[in-house]
Formats: structure tokens, C-alpha cells, sequence
């Protein structure tokens, strides 16, 4: 397939959606992945810029976090000089950094997409053109200017912004294309004169799924945390227990038809297998790579981290919810509340539990288990979210005791101490779940307790309360499949190996002088021994 370059005006974008309705919008998420997922189709997208003004950052505050999340880069560019507006400068910033793509950094690309409506735009698509380039244009049927419209450089095609978006909540009902006719039965005659007439039904259309746009390789974090969401979704949906044959779960997730969507599953499950996140278990005399049944390890720290957090934050947004709100802001009542809290886990600050949570509530979003429109408010985009009722993931959040059988769990596969990789401190349940069940957290320990699933159990020589996982108990079967050990990776090893820098109190003496074992003085003295160091 060919390579394909996409750059992005998204202030042109986000102007162009403020045109066509004052209510609310479809989230900045959405709209990119609309906008990746048809120049995917014309090819491998190996470039991805979008760039926008500052003063349109500061109006969406879930741009940032859906950049990221998809693997676009974000140029920003500052709008005012000496105080005053200044128009244009994305529009001056794309041509640039384009034409510098084309004649210097990657002049192989043969297909650019330019999603942008503005006239200035004409003199790229002829430099595109010129160079023998196929050029596809991408912008709102309002803000597509009169010289693009009648440009004769753009011969291969423009989209609509309108047509390509996965739900049309642009305009005002009344003024909505309308919907195709549901399909009709047809009827199929079957032989010559005197056969019986048989009326086939029309299969009904398929679920629409979320196409697999890799953002990242395979083997990166955020792609596992997305590959462990998407099987622990397949899995709760079809009710099969923890595991699912990988035939189904590729055929659940990507259409047949698209080639270039199960490659890139087809990688991301082998590169799972391979990193210890995704456990394969041959059943019977099988022998066919399709016939692998695929289920989550528990026992990886990054699952048992994915899995925990995403269901924290669900739970969260389903709290919040129950107080009679329809809906709730993302930034200021779910990603703050919860990235305040410290934590374990394969994340250390708080700048990255930030990021995760962020990646999560994308990964949440796509899969389609929370819904998210913006509101303007007082000159702002507001991101508002809720819950899809019935979704597996949300279903999956409110089983009994998830989220302090999960925070349990990934507690002891994260802990470094010995002791505390089958016991966690109480201290920590409150801290990470009381936001997220708020007055509720207390019931739902004590009846976890009281069902046998978790044991109160004091340790140490300060007598700390803490809690046993009871892992054979039905409950936290029904939360937690299997576990394997997953081998430190090297940076992880290295970490905890690396040595404690020692300070200048314990390394020249005074209260708390470390001493030297005997043996190590007395090499230390020998003439035929040389000390490190010195």
C-alpha cells in the first residue's frame, strides 16, 4: 500500500464544526479518528501533524490528551504579537512544513490528504500536483472556499467533513440528511413454473467497529494497554468465561474485508504473547495459530495496571453520575480527582498517572463504554461525558467487588517486597478508591469480607491492618482470570538492582556509620588487592 502524509489545520476544523451548530459537539477524538481512519484508507499514514493555534488549544482542553492518544503530532502556533490577533499563521505553518515534506524529508510520499478549506491552500495542491503527487482534501462543506472548489488540482477527490464523521451531530435536526430506506426483503424465486416462492430476509447490517489505527509499534505500552482492553471487551461480551479463540476475537473486532486492520491486530496479539500480557493455550489437538484461545495474564504488571485503572475510572464516572447528573466534565471531575492520588505501578509520577489516565479514558471512549460531546461554556469547549448503558466494560466495572478485588490484585503483582506480594496495606484502599465509590467503598470491603473473598490480616512488628486475597473464591474468579509471572523487562531490573547512592553521614562516620563487613576490610588491606575505585 502506498504512503500516505496527513496534515491537519485544526483550527480550520474546530471553526468549521462551531458553523454548523452552537449545541453540542462530537468530542476531539472522534473527529480525528474520523479524519485517520479515511486516509487509512488509501494507505499506511506515516506522517500525522496537526497544527492549531494556541488561543484554539486553550478553548479544547481534550485536545492534548487526543493528539497523543491517536499519534498525531501537535504543532502549536502562537497567535498574538504585541497583544494583537494575528490570522492565518496555521495556515502559513502547513504550507511550510509541507512543501519542506515534499522537496527535502520525504519526497516518496505519493499521497498527502490536506484537511483544511482555506483558499491559500491552492498553491500546495498545485506544488503537490507538480511533482506528480495524489492530492485529497478534507474540509466542511461551509468553510471549502470558492478557489478549492474550482481548483484543477484537486482531480483526485474532496470530502466532505460532514460525510466522513461517524455520527452527523453537526447540524439541527431539521436540517439532517435523511436516512436510508431500511432494506427490504427480497424475494428469491427458485426454479421454474410451479416452485414455491421464498421471501430471504436480508441479513441484518453488522455492528460498526472501531477500525485498528496503530498509533505506535506494536510492542509499545499504549498499544498493549489498548490490545488488553479490546480482548477484555470481546471477552465480557460473548460470556465465554476468560478466554476466547483468536479466529473469533479477530473476526469480532475486524471486518473480513480489512486486510490492513487484522495485520495490524495480528501484530499487536503476537507481540502480547510474546511480551507475557496475553496468555495462548492450545485446546485439544489443535494445531492452527487461529485456534489459540487468547486470554488476559492477570499476573502483568501492565494488564493488572490497565485493567485496575480502567476500571477506577468508570467506576468514578458511574459515581459521580448516580448523584442525579446526567452528565459530568472530564477534566475536572474525573482525570483531576483521580491523578492526585499516589499510587504503585508500572507509572511512577504524577505527571505520568496524568498520561495514563488520559490513555485510558481514550481507550474507554473508542471502545465506545463512555460517550463524550463538548459544551461551550462561557467561550470554552467543555468536555462532558457518561456512561453507555450496557456495555461490557461498564457491566464488567460493576460486578461485585471489582474494584478493590482488582486494586488487590495489582497491588501484590507490583509490590517489591517479598511480604507484600500476597497482603496489601489497608491504607492504600481508601487512598486510590475513595473518589472513585465514594461513600460506598466501606460496604463493599466489609461484604467482600464477609463473603470469605478477602481476609483482614495484621503484619509487622507495628501490627499493620491489611488484606489477603482469597484467589480460589468465586467472586475474585469472576474478576481475575489467570496469572503468569511476567520476567522483569531490563530497565525495570536495572532500576531495582541499581545500588543506594550512600550519603555523606553514612559514608564518613558520625551516628549511623555503615560498616564494612570484616572480609571486605580485610581485602581492602591486603597489598595484592586493589580497591575499586581508587
Amino acid at each position: 500500500m502506498a504512503d500516505v502524509a496527513l496534515f491537519i489545520d485544526w483550527e480550520n476544523v474546530y471553526y468549521t464544526l462551531r458553523q454548523h451548530s452552537e449545541g453540542a459537539l462530537p468530542s476531539s477524538l472522534k473527529v480525528l479518528q474520523a479524519i485517520l481512519s479515511k486516509a487509512a484508507e488509501f494507505g499506511s499514514v506515516r506522517i500525522k501533524q496537526a497544527i492549531f493555534g494556541q488561543e484554539v488549544a486553550a478553548q479544547d482542553e481534550t485536545l492534548l490528551m487526543a493528539l497523543e492518544f491517536t499519534g498525531i503530532e501537535p504543532i502549536a502556533v502562537a497567535q498574538r504579537m504585541s497583544g494583537r490577533l494575528l490570522k492565518g499563521r496555521a495556515d502559513s505553518v502547513l504550507i511550510v512544513r509541507a512543501l519542506r515534506m515534499l522537496y527535502k524529508e520525504r519526497p516518496d510520499l505519493d499521497t498527502w490528504f490536506i484537511v483544511s478549506g482555506d483558499r491559500d491552500l491552492n498553491a500546495l495542491c498545485k506544488a503537490l500536483k507538480d511533482e506528480d503527487k495524489r492530492v485529497y482534501l478534507i474540509a466542511g462543506d461551509k468553510a471549502l472556499a470558492n478557489e478549492l472548489r474550482e481548483s484543477p488540482y484537486l482531480r483526485d477527490d474532496v470530502f466532505l467533513l460532514e460525510e466522513i464523521l461517524p455520527e452527523i451531530r453537526l447540524r439541527p435536526p431539521e436540517q439532517r440528511l435523511p436516512l436510508p430506506d431500511e432494506p427490504r426483503p427480497r424475494t428469491a424465486l427458485r426454479g421454474g413454473r410451479g416452485r414455491v416462492v421464498r421471501r430471504v430476509a436480508d441479513r441484518p447490517a453488522p455492528v460498526a467497529v472501531t477500525p485498528m489505527l496503530p498509533a505506535r509499534a506494536p510492542t509499545e505500552d499504549t498499544e498493549q494497554r489498548r490490545l488488553a482492553v479490546l480482548l477484555l471487551d470481546q471477552v465480557v461480551a460473548t460470556g465465554d468465561g476468560q478466554s476466547m479463540s483468536r479466529d473469533d476475537f479477530v473476526s469480532s473486532v475486524v471486518p473480513a474485508s480489512d486486510r490492513e486492520g487484522r495485520r495490524v491486530l495480528e501484530e499487536l496479539i503476537d507481540a502480547g504473547i510474546s511480551q507475557g500480557h496475553l496468555l495462548s493455550r492450545i485446546v485439544g489437538r489443535a494445531r492452527s495459530k487461529g485456534k489459540q484461545q487468547l486470554l488476559l495474564n492477570y499476573g502483568s504488571p501492565l494488564v493488572a495496571e490497565t485493567v485496575f485503572q480502567l476500571v477506577r475510572l468508570l467506576r468514578r464516572v458511574d459515581t459521580v453520575l448516580g448523584k442525579e447528573q446526567r452528565r459530568i466534565p472530564v477534566v475536572e471531575a474525573v482525570l483531576d480527582p483521580l491523578s492526585r492520588a499516589d499510587q504503585p505501578g508500572v507509572v511512577q509520577g504524577r505527571g505520568q498517572r496524568r498520561t495514563l489516565l488520559e490513555t485510558l479514558f481514550s481507550i474507554a471512549e473508542e471502545r465506545g463504554a463512555v460517550v463524550t460531546e463538548q459544551v461551550g461554556r462561557e467561550g470554552r469547549q467543555i468536555a462532558m461525558c457518561w456512561l453507555q448503558p450496557g456495555h461490557p466494560l461498564v457491566e464488567y466495572s460493576r460486578r461485585t467487588g471489582a474494584s478493590v478485588i482488582l486494586l488487590l490484585h495489582f497491588a501484590q503483582v507490583v509490590a517489591d517486597r517479598p511480604e507484600e506480594r500476597d497482603w496489601t496495606n489497608a491504607s492504600l484502599v481508601p487512598e486510590l478508591l475513595a473518589r472513585a465509590e465514594g461513600d460506598e467503598l466501606d460496604t463493599i470491603v466489609r461484604s467482600l469480607v464477609d463473603a470469605g473473598a478477602v481476609r483482614i490480616e495484621e503484619r509487622g512488628t507495628k501490627r499493620r491492618v491489611g488484606y489477603v486475597l482469597i484467589r480460589d473464591h468465586d467472586l475474585v474468579k469472576r474478576v481475575i482470570g489467570e496469572s503468569e509471572a511476567v520476567p522483569q523487562t531490563t530497565t525495570r531490573a536495572a532500576t531495582a538492582d541499581k545500588a543506594k547512592r550512600p550519603t555523606r553521614r553514612g559514608s564518613r562516620g558520625g551516628r549511623g556509620r555503615r560498616r564494612q563487613p570484616a572480609a571486605a576490610v580485610a581485602a581492602g588491606d591486603s597489598p595484592g588487592v586493589e580497591t575499586p575505585g581508587l
